[in-house]
């Protein structure tokens, strides 16, 4: 029986994504000393973009948490394990049990862990004698992660993986092995450019858009008036926060790789369209007219503005990229 926390240790919900609860880890481990944006790069996550076809608050969470989580720390060179099921299955109990033994032996050696508690948080402490978990789900973020506290949530043993959803999830961060930064910035592209172009597969197509597709299934939303009403704006509030990632995340790279200035001057004009559409998004919602024709004529131009901008950052990753693409043949993806 023992109690454990590691202080410090907090989700900061500036990225709305996975990538808030990975780069909380990482920084407080002092395995990854970037900046979050340079995290979201890097990893690909920034780059994911996938919706719904009634473009619901879920959104952006529909994706194979196994495979691209487990790909988002390897890709910068970090070991990790992970598991997932559902809580209705009969043989829960004993991956509950082997979860939280995973969780509070990583606490031991001092990293947190990552979990899915109706979002993605982080695991920061343990208390045996009440039988707890403590974690942090980003409702007190502010700057800088190293600070007492403010809000730390209770999450019991016996209620670990039992989500508003049947699906449970976690994550243990392992070490980290060296690789070369350049290649990173370069597989980011090519997995930008894969994340683009290609539907991902566990998702069925008739209910879900992704990539360059997704602009077309948000324009005709709008267009069609049949999309969750309040969902959209979540969705828009999380994929704006992801492009302002990348347009600082490219002119990062700009620095380093004056070959992807045009790039980078793309996300940067793509994060400004953004913004405006959460401003459009924001005035409709503070005037109670969510559906009012100016200003779901305004999104749709908008959308149809970023569509065309990020496109165009594609095809210059392409030409940028165009050896090692062509050298992929059929399947872009592959390292």
């Amino acid at each position: 029986m023992g109690i454990q926390r590691l202080v410090g240790l907090r989700l900061l919900s500036a990225s709305k994504s996975y990538i808030d609860a990975l780069h909380g880890i990482l920084s407080h481990s002092g395995l990854y000393t970037a900046p979050k944006y340079m995290l979201a790069g890097m990893t690909v996550t920034g780059f994911r973009f996938t919706v719904d076809r009634l473009i619901t608050a879920e959104s952006p969470t529909a994706y194979n948490w196994m495979a691209e989580n487990f790909l988002a720390a390897d890709f910068i060179g970090i070991t990790s394990a992970q598991h997932a099921g559902f809580s209705f299955e009969h043989t829960f109990p004993l991956y509950q049990k082997g979860a939280i033994h995973d969780i509070k032996r990583s606490i031991d050696r001092g990293i947190g862990a990552i979990a899915w508690k109706d979002q993605f948080v982080i695991v920061t402490g343990y208390d045996d004698s009440r039988q707890v978990l403590f974690y942090s789900d980003g409702r007190d973020s502010g700057d800088g992660f190293n600070r007492p506290q403010a809000h730390e949530a209770e999450l019991p043993y016996e209620q670990f993986g039992r989500n508003l959803s049947p699906y449970w999830y976690y994550q243990i961060v392992e070490e980290r092995v060296e690789l070369d930064e350049r290649e990173i910035y370069r597989e980011s592209f090519m997995q930008a450019i894969y994340k683009w172009e290609t539907h991902d597969l566990m998702l069925p197509e008739g209910e879900y858009a992704c990539g360059k597709r997704a602009y077309s299934a948000i324009i005709h939303a709008l267009e069609t008036g049949c999309y969750d009403k309040t969902g959209i704006w979540s969705v828009i509030d999380t994929y704006a926060a992801a492009k302002r990632d990348l347009a600082c995340y490219t002119q990062k790279l700009e620095q380093l790789w004056p070959q992807s200035r045009s790039v980078a001057a793309c996300y940067a004009e793509l994060n400004q369209i953004y913004e405006q559409i959460v401003d459009t998004a924001a005035a409709g919602c503070n005037e109670g007219t969510t559906e009012e024709p100016k200003l779901v004529n305004q999104l749709i131009a908008l959308f149809h503005k970023a569509l065309a901008i990020e496109d165009e950052a594609i095809q210059n990753m392409k030409r940028l990229m165009r050896e090692t693409v062509d050298n992929r043949f059929n399947d872009i993806a592959l390292r």
